[in-house]
C-alpha cells in the first residue's frame, strides 16, 4: 500500500519548477510566507493577509493527485479539531480544474474549508513547490512555520503537531 502511495506521491510531482529559469531552493520555516491573493472556488477572493493573526495551513493539490484525495479528509479533521484556537485552511487547487471539476471533487471527499483556484500556478510558484500535494503552515506573524511536500497515510499525525505547535507559539513581529 505505501509502495503505491509513494509512487503516486512521485507522478503529483510533475513538472512543477520555478518559472525564472532559475533553481530557487525552497521556502524554510521561519521566513516570511509570499502574500497572495485569489479566487474562491465559491466566488470572491480572498488574500494571505487578510488571515494575520491566524495560523494558516495552505494545501496545494490537484484533482489528477492520488495523495490529495486522502490527505484532504484528513485536513478537514484537523480543521475541525482547531478552528475555534485560531486555525483556518485554504486549499489550493493547482492542475488547471476547472471550478465545476473542483466542486464536484471536493463534494465526493467532504472538504468543507474554502478552495482557491490557482490555475497558472502563480501561488504555487511563489511557494516554490515541488509537488503536489504540498502542505504549508504559515504562524500567526505571517511567517513559514512548517512545510511537507507529497502524502503517505500518517503524515497527518505530523501535521497535526505541526499545527498544536503553532498555534500555542507566541505571535511575535
Amino acid at each position: 500500500m505505501a509502495l503505491v502511495s509513494v509512487a503516486a506521491a512521485v507522478a503529483c510531482a510533475g513538472a512543477l519548477s520555478a518559472d525564472d529559469g532559475a533553481a530557487a531552493a525552497p521556502l524554510a520555516p521561519g521566513t516570511p510566507a509570499p502574500a497572495f491573493e485569489a479566487v474562491r472556488m465559491n466566488g470572491g477572493t480572498i488574500s494571505l493577509a487578510s488571515l494575520r493573526g491566524r495560523v494558516v495551513l495552505l494545501n496545494f493539490w490537484g484533482i489528477a493527485c492520488p495523495p490529495c484525495r486522502i490527505e484532504m479528509p484528513e485536513l478537514e479533521k484537523i480543521r475541525r479539531r482547531y478552528v475555534d484556537q485560531g486555525l483556518e485552511i485554504l486549499g489550493i487547487e493547482e492542475m488547471n480544474a476547472s471550478a465545476r471539476d473542483a466542486r464536484r471533487f471536493i463534494e465526493g471527499i467532504g472538504v468543507r474549508y474554502p478552495i482557491l483556484l490557482d490555475p497558472e500556478e502563480r501561488i504555487g510558484r511563489l511557494y516554490r513547490l515541488e509537488a503536489h500535494p504540498t502542505t504549508v503552515i504559515v504562524d500567526r506573524a505571517g511567517r513559514i512555520a512548517w512545510i511537507n511536500a507529497g502524502y503517505l497515510r500518517g503524515d497527518e499525525r505530523e501535521i497535526d503537531q505541526a499545527v498544536r505547535d503553532a498555534l500555542a507559539a507566541p505571535n511575535l513581529p
